[in-house]
């Protein structure tokens, strides 16, 4: 094969996938439906068999959970009401394998290098950041970030180990918490909402809320200055409850769009 050729392959591999990075297929919960958004398209997806209330990735190299195998790098990990699921086919029909047990509060898993966080509400507390094992899915830390409120969604502050920017209903806010600390910072206010999903993918956050106003609940964009930029309307507003997160394309997806790539370049004789 030419030098050219390769160059040109290996051009249209990225420009494929650097596509997907910009446009990600995303994997949204309202108590037991499931919705996936992909290239502006909504496919809803009813009855899942338990109430999701919250969901991420687990990272490449990880191994979480301790039943039915778990769930790997680029699995999508989603809390429901007393158990943990592995979110299997997610680009096909989405169906839930049971990995663990839910060992307390979380609204919003989200993994920090090995460490598996969340946010929850509490009483008296109010927002509380907490820690599992990611093994057996048990709390081992909480944090109370000084803001008297319910839970939301929380993504980490990027290059951070231990700092979070949440959502929280109640103040229609994000906030920033750092562990540790007995205070959380105010960053912006959001959308009037009943409940909120945050997911960070490649430094843009998407989130999904539950809007009183209009009975919506929808899926956009959440800038840290305020704005929500609205990409769709995913259903009417019923439940509240909400998770969020990246549909990661398996490996051999992406050999098969570089065999495209490779094949749409013509051959030199």
């Amino acid at each position: 094969m030419s030098h050219n050729r390769i160059t040109l392959a290996l051009s249209c591999v990225l420009l494929l996938t650097g596509a997907a990075a910009a446009q990600p297929t995303l994997m949204v919960s309202q108590g037991t439906t499931l919705y996936r958004y992909r290239n502006g398209a909504v496919t809803t997806f009813t009855n899942v068999g338990d109430v999701i209330n919250g969901m991420t990735n687990v990272p490449v190299g990880m191994t979480v959970g301790n039943m039915n195998g778990g769930a790997t790098g680029g699995d999508i990990l989603a809390l429901g009401s007393n158990a943990v699921y592995r979110v299997d086919t997610p680009l096909g029909t989405p169906t839930l394998t049971q990995v663990g047990l839910r060992g307390g509060p979380n609204a919003s898993p989200v993994f920090v290098g090995a460490r598996m966080f969340g946010v929850a509400g509490v009483l008296p507390q109010g927002s509380i950041v907490v820690e599992w094992d990611p093994a057996n899915f048990n709390e081992i830390n909480r944090w109370d970030t000084g803001v008297f409120g319910g839970p939301g969604g929380i993504v980490n502050v990027p290059g951070t180990p231990d700092e979070f920017y949440y959502a929280e209903f109640l103040s229609d806010a994000i906030w920033r918490y750092k562990l540790g600390d007995n205070f959380s910072t105010f960053v912006c206010a959001t959308p009037d909402n009943d409940y909120v999903g945050l997911e960070m993918v490649g430094g843009t956050i998407y989130a999904s809320y539950a809007l009183p106003a209009t009975a919506d609940f929808v899926l956009g964009t959440q800038s840290l200055a305020g704005a929500f930029t609205q990409l769709a309307v995913l259903d009417v507003y019923h439940t509240g409850i909400t998770g969020l997160a990246r549909v990661v394309p398996a490996p051999g997806t992406l050999a098969l769009i570089a065999l495209a790539g490779l094949a749409a370049v013509p051959r030199r004789r």
